[in-house]
């Protein structure tokens, strides 16, 4: 079956805020949703038509989703791209498992576009202080480790200013192999988001500027007018690594520009993007409807920016102060995920704002003056 019409069942693999809305856009387009997750809580389940709760490895669980659902689609980054490789034996599972691999072992990923001649900073597979030694001779402090699965939550990264700070980390480097970075000084963070339909066809789409606190992301824009050669070549860059694939559906490519303008790769994300949200807003068509016209056949429209936009993740620590701004700010939209509950998790992701501004610098001056997000 290739072209999934209106009406069909989309069987979603993990949950989540993204989850939730993904399972919104697809009812808002005629298709049920069954959803496997592993929380009973999960936000997720108050959008689903149907859900089961379980281990999402558990083969006796994907085997009960994959027999009610016309189309399945992986949610969860984390999730075994060899176990999704004999789903797909069974199931019609779109998405593919190549990227999901490449995506998760970040020595793979920058092999990867290493091939391609695509710049990423200078990386080095770490297994012990020796190697870490020999690396910081060629690329100096300071530099970043990190794990080479992205999964792994013992050290997610750890910058090293000098050889004290190596000393730190010794007993880390027990627990598995490593990547470790040159340190970028980052004058800006943007992503990009492409799709690649079933007969090849690729779009990419508008360039999205990131704002993060530490490695969390919190705040996303899109603007009308961006530097033209920063623009055209992350345009190449997604355009050489989607060729260069076996996937349908929607993905990311996180890029850093340096303080010299020099840009870099920093990462492959398959998939949804959580700054990708913000194109709801600026051009009228949600990154969840391109996923899903991709995965189940349909065309894909080009979109362009309207207007100056940008969203403002609203979590858990911050809930009250935005229920004030709900009370002041007539022309901004909030988002509040339905049926959340408070956790007592601070960084907890619990809805998100949009805004519009006449040009980029308003936006940044209204977002400015709230005192809680940071812009640049």
């Amino acid at each position: 079956m290739t072209f999934i019409a209106p009406g069909k069942t989309i069987g979603i693999i993990g949950g989540g805020s993204e989850t939730y809305l993904c399972e919104l856009e697809a009812k808002r387009m005629g298709f049920r949703t069954i959803l496997l997750t592993d929380q009973a809580d999960d936000i997720a389940t108050q959008a689903a038509d149907n859900f089961l709760v379980g281990e999402l490895q558990n083969l006796d669980n994907l085997n009960g989703i994959g027999q009610h659902s016309d189309i399945l689609l992986y949610m969860d980054d984390n999730f075994d791209s060899h176990l999704l490789e004999d789903l797909s034996k069974r199931y019609n599972v779109t998405q593919g498992s190549t990227l999901l691999g490449i995506a998760q072992d970040r020595y793979i990923e920058r092999t990867f576009l290493n091939d391609l001649n695509i710049n990423v900073p200078p990386f080095f597979s770490i297994v012990t202080v020796e190697d870490i030694n020999k690396a910081i001779k060629e690329i100096g402090f300071p530099c970043m480790i990190k794990p080479l699965q992205k999964n792994q939550d013992l050290l997610k990264r750890h910058i090293m200013y000098n050889q004290e700070d190596v000393k730190k980390i010794q007993d880390l480097l027990k627990s598995g192999t490593y990547i470790l970075e040159a340190w970028i000084d980052t004058k800006a963070e943007y992503s990009i988001m492409v799709s690649k339909s079933k007969n090849g066809k690729i779009h990419t789409f508008p360039i999205v500027h990131e704002i993060y606190d530490g490695s969390q992301l919190m705040s996303a824009y899109i603007f009308k007018k961006n530097d033209p050669a920063v623009e055209a070549e992350m345009q190449r860059v997604a355009l050489q690594v989607a060729q260069n694939i076996d996937y349908v559906g929607i993905f990311g490519i996180g890029f850093i520009l340096s303080q010299t303008d020099v840009l870099y790769v920093k990462g492959i994300f398959p998939g949804i993007n959580y700054g990708a949200n913000v194109y709801q807003e600026a051009t009228g068509i949600s990154q969840f409807e391109l996923h899903i016209r991709a995965i189940c056949d349909w065309p894909i429209p080009e979109i362009y920016p309207l207007v100056d936009t940008a969203i403002l993740k609203i979590v858990e620590g911050i809930l009250p102060q935005s229920l004030d701004l709900l009370q002041e700010k007539a022309q901004w939209k909030f988002n509040y995920y339905t049926g959340f509950k408070a956790k007592n998790d601070p960084a907890r992701d619990v809805g998100y704002i949009s805004l519009v501004g006449d040009s980029p610098e308003s936006l940044k001056q209204d977002i400015q003056s709230t005192k809680i997000w940071r812009v640049e």
